[in-house]
């Protein structure tokens, strides 16, 4: 069993975060996509608000990155 910091897991773990902040970054692109239809169809104008749901949106996929990333070093994958 190799050590859960080799080259082989930590570029795996690499591969784990970026897959999951593309993903995470498809839902951040959905979300301000319906931001900026909810304000061509309506008379809503960009307020405090839909910057905070952005932003939020985007921190959690960075964390949700970060997380993939050392999980994947510290939980080796189940071997089937």
């Amino acid at each position: 069993m190799t050590a859960p910091t080799s080259a082989p897991n930590r570029s795996d773990a690499r591969n784990r975060a970026w897959r999951s902040l593309l993903q995470g970054l498809g839902i951040d692109v959905a979300v301000a996509v319906v931001l900026v239809m909810s304000t061509a169809v309506t008379n809503l104008e960009w307020s405090r608000g839909f910057w905070v749901t952005l932003s939020l949106s985007l921190a959690k996929t960075v964390i949700q990155s970060i997380v993939a990333y050392f999980m994947r070093l510290l939980v080796p994958p189940a071997k089937s």
